[in-house]
């Protein structure tokens, strides 16, 4: 009797140990996505994953990059309003409608869209936060509505467009930037737009802001001074 149960008390240990080991090893296995995103591409060092739902005219969008550059320089770059039409996808014209604090704004964007799709346009209320100091920092945007940008002959007004930039300094010199995206682009827009908004904008918005990036190194200094002096 006291053998028998000598081996089964072996077997449950033995059981019991082999859970204990596989329990530790899964914090360090990949998480299953079953959150409904799915990748969309993959290209260049920046990846596009979208999630679509039955109400929504786009699926939502999130990508994700690393810059060989310090946090605050590519925060530099993405605030620089009236440049950002050199490295936003399909961004013919960018414009503070009012400025409201050193961190806080009202920007007027303007996306050109091929014939016969009416261009897009929308205000935003961007706010840049330093989440954690030298560390973590992010760039959130909605669209709001303000008479000092009222709508545009011929332009549609998009009813929704909102998301953010989110930058974790992986080094002194390199950085994460995930870029969230949620737009209702409004009026009539055929499938192949949709799917060319979806696969083009996060990749073509990350690979240019890439490069502004690298374009403009040195070239906001003062900003980043100013920055890295924040606690």
């Amino acid at each position: 009797m006291s053998r028998s149960c000598s081996r089964s008390q072996v077997r449950a240990s033995a059981f019991i140990a082999a859970l204990a080991f596989a329990a530790a090893l899964l914090p360090n296995l990949p998480a299953r996505a079953d959150d409904g995103w799915e990748t969309l591409v993959s290209q260049d060092g920046v990846s596009v994953r979208e999630r679509s739902s039955p109400d929504r005219a786009l699926p939502e969008l999130e990508a994700e990059v690393e810059i060989d550059a310090g946090l605050f320089e590519i925060l530099a770059v993405i605030t620089d309003v009236p440049k950002q039409t050199r490295w936003m996808s399909d961004c013919i014209e960018s414009r503070f409608v009012r400025v409201e604090s050193a961190d806080l704004a009202l920007v007027y964007n303007r996306t050109g869209e091929p014939w016969p799709i009416s261009d897009r346009d929308v205000v935003l209320r961007t706010e840049a936060t330093l989440l954690a100091p030298g560390e973590h920092a992010a760039v959130h945007f909605a669209n709001v509505e303000d008479p000092g940008a009222p709508p545009v002959d011929g332009v549609v007004r998009m009813p929704r467009l909102s998301g953010a930039y989110d930058l974790i300094a992986l080094s002194p010199t390199r950085t994460r930037v995930s870029y969230r995206l949620d737009a209702d682009p409004g009026g009539s827009v055929p499938s192949w737009a949709t799917s060319r908004f979806a696969r083009n904008t996060p990749l073509q918005t990350l690979l240019g802001l890439r490069k502004q990036v690298l374009a403009t190194r040195g070239q906001y200094a003062e900003f980043v001074a100013e920055w890295s002096a924040r606690r």
